[in-house]
């Protein structure tokens, strides 16, 4: 028994027909016919049952089926292991990025990535959470960092990597500015700055201000972070952020203000569940990458933007 035959069985099982089997895998219908007789022959049993214009497979060939499967899915993860240690110089990733990526510290895993394997190519496009889920589904990227929340309609593997809270960062001169803490119900009033970002996020903060008795009134939605600092620090209005982002803008002209109502948010590494039966060799890496090696970078950047700090 070969494992090209294995294959070739696989095939015919799949399409139910030998025809349409032979142009998969490039062989005449002929040569694949020998090759499955031969198979049956060594195994002394029939494999399919065979009609004018498709096959079924018999009862032992259903039995066969599921250890097929297995062989040839262990020989290709072998192939794939061993080909770690041989080919480490060559590979394509492209990696979907939220838009504030940096002041949340996860750039440094693609930093320290491509320092790592300097022979993969990395391809990084930017959006916002929604987008890139789309992104993972109609596989435009291998793997994405996206905030939570998310709609669950996406079929995604999520490893957290930051837990953050969102505060309050408002003017010096805002009233709040030295408070130990500010309640959302005292904010009715108040104009929101948000940042681009995902539907579910906007969303939970929404909901958050209408269960303390009112609808938020947003100032403006704006993409550029620096752009909702400067408004913040002229008093325009006030931004709801994660604490992580929030010390890597803050200055001497704004404040950073803890809220009452316990509100937090994820950030992460999402891979699409589809896929993790059969990573390419770079995408494999980079998750092993991210989620073994990169946790010590990024306690780094949490005690660099600890509560109290100011980038």
């Amino acid at each position: 028994m070969e494992i090209h035959q294995l294959e070739y069985f696989l095939a015919v099982e799949k399409y139910r027909n030998f025809s349409a089997a032979s142009l998969e895998i490039c062989i005449s219908q002929s040569n694949l016919s020998q090759q499955i007789k031969k198979l049956e022959d060594e195994l002394g049993v029939k494999l399919f049952i065979r009609y004018p214009r498709s096959v079924r497979l018999t009862p032992a060939g259903k039995d066969f089926l599921v250890h097929a499967r297995k062989i040839v899915s262990e020989i290709k993860l072998s192939r794939e292991t061993v080909q770690k240690y041989i080919n480490l110089d060559k590979g394509y990733i492209k990696i979907g990025v939220i838009p504030h990526i940096s002041y949340l510290g996860l750039d440094k895993i693609i930093v320290n990535f491509i320092k790592s394997y300097p022979g993969i190519e990395v391809d990084i496009h930017t959006a916002h959470t929604d987008e890139l889920l789309k992104g993972l589904r109609e596989k435009k990227f291998n793997v994405a960092f996206i905030n939570t929340p998310y709609t669950v309609d996406y079929e995604i593997d999520f490893h957290p990597l930051t837990n953050d809270e969102i505060v309050l960062l408002v003017s010096k001169a805002h009233p709040l500015a030295n408070e130990s803490i500010a309640d959302l119900g005292d904010l009715s009033q108040e104009k929101f700055l948000m940042l681009d970002s995902s539907s579910w996020f906007q969303n939970a903060l929404i909901r958050a201000c209408n269960e303390a008795g009112y609808e938020p009134k947003f100032a403006l939605e704006c993409g550029h972070i620096d752009m909702v600092r400067s408004l913040v620090e002229n008093g325009i209005g006030i931004a709801l952020m994660e604490n992580r982002m929030a010390q890597s803008i803050s200055n001497s002209a704004t404040s950073i203000v803890p809220i009452k109502q316990k509100l937090e948010r994820q950030s992460g590494l999402a891979i699409p569940t589809y896929a993790f039966s059969r990573l390419p060799l770079a995408t494999s890496l980079f998750r092993n990458f991210t989620l073994k090696e990169i946790p010590n970078e990024l306690n780094k950047s949490k005690n660099e933007h600890a509560p109290g700090s100011r980038v």
